[in-house]
């Protein structure tokens, strides 16, 4: 052997040993001593490359290329040095010397055909990775290259199949895996995309854009604690991934994090300040942060930079929500008339003119509203309805789900006439959508009944614990029961809610895929606990998911949806002929239709509990814990005359989550009532054993003639404190009389407006009465807990009506 042959074969033992440092020393020496040695150079471009020097590779690999042109081995080494340093253009032609040398090699096509796709020249790619196959129409690799290809190209059919031709010739090829996975979700495909990017991680752990996509498609499900921590596991990896932020701030957006939100947002917008889907995020996430001015200007924004419909849209909500409704509405017409005369579709405006109620009326007459009359006369005459939408003129769905809830229409005068119409108008407006529809059938003899429980507040408030105690109460020799969630957030309730049911549906963001679900889960009966309560089940609702819909136990009142079959209620909440007040078909149930649970005794002495919400002892307190939206302008005298009559006295209620609704109702009570005004505190309560502290605190409850909370009257009453009711006819307002009549204690009951106040009045300032009152209470009210029957009649019902 030679002297050079020696030098090689002890350098690339060097080499092939992992020896780099002294390897790099033997090839210097080699190529000192015989610079024009083209092996000596190729090796030593080898190390250098192995070693991460790239550049100095790329040189060497160079040399090494000139000075044997005639092979192929090293014109490929050196292209793909040229590659790893970013020039793309040089390797493309050192590529291209290597394949006149070996025409016949599939790799040589597919790494030029790699490339030419980073140089975004993806005909070329295409055309070198179809001479690839053709050499080696089996290797898994070149069709999962191809794909890619493909799929930058638009051709999602031929990605899609090339994807699945490398995976059917090898399993584990992860980029194949990826790509399948985000396929499907652009395709909305969502639960069959998790599978292969699950694969895909299980393969490579920390693949970041498998990371991605599964991060998102989690984020689609609903399912935000898995997204949030793959989102987290990319942008550790890369903190500039934008695909990744983007889906984290709308992960903040839709769990109501807005300060998190502006935080993942403010990077992306520095980059991008011109782009309008990010201006509306941001608009949102500022929305929810409280930062409500500097909302109305992004959403501003948003329309300059583009954003369309959804962007004027979103502004008029947040206008809306603010109690600026004359400017929401002249925002609303102004796109409408802009619309008329470029003869463009405005459905989408009018339905936000009809649904987006002002939310804090100024004066009571102001509850009848132009938009409500407007809503009343399209809706209640079929003729004038001037909805007509074709399939191409469909409002997004998604679109839709921001839409204010519609419960706050019983809160107007004629309230039920306004949910029908409201209900009726839903049922037109989402008529054309590509939904299954599921035929009524008759469920097996002898089987359980499959029972699905619909709400988006399976939480920590009345409408949660309500669902809580009928999941509980529920026999499981007779029923399956699949509990079904929007994705709207989730706290101890929705734990406890999951852990009693046999299956839970987390629902992903779009209410199209949801109905799909919905309807493959082969339900008997669909329960919607409370579909006015918010937009997403309401379009739910507006579906026909299963053979048997009904409705009942969150919002008593009517839903004015045809597709829901049935409302059930405590047998005590409506008065004779309170069907008339209802589409569904009315069913009355004996006892008190909430399985509720005594809440625990407060151990605080009553001073120490006054002096942790700074209650004066020398004055009375009274206590208004219900949302001021359900404080209505007919209430407004009523607390008036109570302070009045009771000089001294001080009123309490509950810090709103918006600062808005404590601004607007503020400013309609103290517009007219200005002499009690300055009489009135908001406090903070921030968990249920807040809320009790502060019960047992006050002198007295007073309860919204309007609205009965679902659960306020088993707090009050479970810890002996009189709460103040006024019951009308309908089932909205006469919870708390059915608690009362259950225990036979009526001295809290008032029966007309000057009763109200003056048994306020007498059991805040004669102190033995009131005693006596709450001792009689607390005696009682042990048969207000546990109660089955009307959960007994409410299964027996639901087999007769499946069977």
């Amino acid at each position: 052997m030679s002297e050079l042959g020696e030098m090689f074969r002890f350098a690339i033992d060097l080499f092939e040993t992992g020896q780099l440092a002294e390897a790099e020393s033997a090839c210097r020496k080699m190529t000192l001593a015989y610079p024009q040695a083209a092996e000596a150079m190729h090796l030593a471009g080898l190390v250098a490359m192995k070693q991460g020097n790239g550049d100095i590779a790329a040189e060497r690999m160079g040399r090494a290329a000139i000075a044997d042109a005639n092979n192929a081995e090293i014109q490929h080494d050196h292209a793909q040095a040229l590659k790893a340093v970013g020039k793309l253009r040089e390797a493309v032609g050192a590529f291209k010397r290597a394949i006149r040398l070996c025409p016949d090699s599939p790799a040589l096509y597919c790494n030029i055909a790699n490339t030419y796709r980073q140089l975004d020249e993806l005909e070329l790619a295409h055309e070198n990775y179809m001479l690839a196959l053709r050499l080696a129409p089996d290797v898994a690799e070149i069709h999962a290259n191809l794909g890619a290809c493909q799929y930058a190209m638009g051709d999602i059919a031929g990605a899609e199949a090339s994807c699945t031709t490398a995976l059917k010739l090898r399993d584990d090829i992860v980029n194949a895996l990826v790509l399948m996975g985000q396929i499907r979700l652009d395709q909305g495909r969502t639960v069959s995309a998790s599978e292969p990017l699950l694969r895909a991680l299980e393969l490579q752990p920390g693949h970041q854009r498998a990371l991605t996509a599964y991060g998102d498609a989690l984020f689609r499900l609903g399912q935000f604690a898995g997204a949030l921590h793959c989102l987290r596991q990319v942008l550790a990896l890369d903190p500039q991934d934008a695909v990744a932020r983007r889906t984290l701030a709308l992960l903040y957006l839709r769990t109501g994090q807005g300060i998190e939100a502006i935080g993942a947002l403010e990077t992306l917008l520095h980059a991008n300040p011109e782009d309008a889907e990010l201006l509306l995020m941001m608009g949102e996430a500022l929305s929810l942060a409280g930062r409500h001015s500097e909302a109305v200007e992004r959403f501003g924004a948003a329309i300059g930079a583009g954003g369309g419909d959804d962007a004027v849209f979103r502004l008029a909500v947040e206008l809306a929500e603010e109690g600026d409704a004359a400017s929401a509405q002249s925002v609303l017409q102004n796109a409408i008339d802009r619309k008329i005369a470029m003869g463009d579709n405005t459905a989408l405006f009018r339905t936000a003119r009809r649904l987006l109620f002002a939310p804090v009326p100024a004066d009571l007459a102001a509850q009848n509203d132009e938009v409500v009359r407007d809503l009343l006369d399209d809706t209640l005459d079929d003729d004038d309805l001037d909805l007509d939408l074709g399939q191409s003129d469909l409002i997004d769905p998604i679109t839709l789900t921001r839409f204010p809830p519609v419960w706050r229409a019983a809160l107007r005068p004629e309230g039920d006439a306004q949910l029908r119409a409201v209900g009726h108008y839903w049922e037109r407006l989402v008529s054309g959508y590509d939904v299954p529809h599921v035929a009524a059938r008759t469920r097996p003899k002898g089987g359980k009944v499959r029972l699905g429980v619909v709400s988006a507040n399976m939480r920590d408030n009345g409408i949660g614990r309500w669902i809580a105690g009928l999941v509980r109460a529920i026999d499981r020799d007779r029923f399956d029961i699949t509990v079904i969630r929007p994705p709207l957030g989730e706290d101890d309730i929705t734990a406890r809610v999951d852990a009693e049911a046999d299956l839970v549906v987390p629902l992903p963001l779009d209410p199209l895929h949801s109905a799909r679900v919905i309807a493959g889960l082969d339900l008997d009966v669909l329960h919607y606990v409370d579909p006015q309560a918010d937009a997403y089940t309401m379009l739910l609702a507006s579906w026909r998911l299963a053979p048997l819909q009904i409705a009942g136990g969150g919002i008593a009142a009517t839903t004015g949806l045809s597709n829901i079959d049935c409302h059930l209620i405590a047998e005590d909440w409506e008065t004779a002929g309170g069907e008339t007040r209802f589409s569904e078909e009315l069913i009355r149930l004996p006892g008190l239709f909430v399985n509720a649970t005594r809440p625990d005794e407060i151990t605080l002495s009553p001073g120490d509990l006054q002096r942790r919400w700074r209650i004066d002892q020398d004055r009375n307190t009274y206590l208004c814990p219900q949302p001021l939206d359900v404080l209505t302008a007919d209430f407004d005298p009523l607390i008036a005359e109570i302070l009045r009559l009771d000089e001294t006295a001080e009123l309490l209620l509950i810090a709103p989550e918006r600062d808005s609704w404590d601004a607007a109702w503020g400013r309609r009570f103290a517009v007219n009532y200005a002499d009690v005004a300055g009489r009135m505190r908001f406090v903070s309560v921030r968990s249920r054993a807040d809320l009790h502290s502060l019960l047992c605190a006050v002198d007295v409850v007073l309860e919204s003639p309007a609205w009965n909370d679902a659960m306020l009257a088993f707090d009050c009453l479970g810890l002996g404190v009189p709460l103040v009711t006024l019951p009308g006819k309908g089932a909205r307002s006469r919870r708390s009389h059915t608690c009362y009549r259950q225990i036979s204690v009526f001295d809290c009951v008032a029966y007309h407006s000057a009763d109200y106040v003056e048994t306020a009045l007498t059991l805040a300032m004669d102190k033995r009465r009131r005693s006596v009152v709450s001792q009689a209470i607390r005696n009682r009210a042990h048969v207000l807990f546990g109660q089955r029957s009307s959960f007994d009649s409410y299964m027996n019902f639901l087999e007769d009506r499946t069977a």
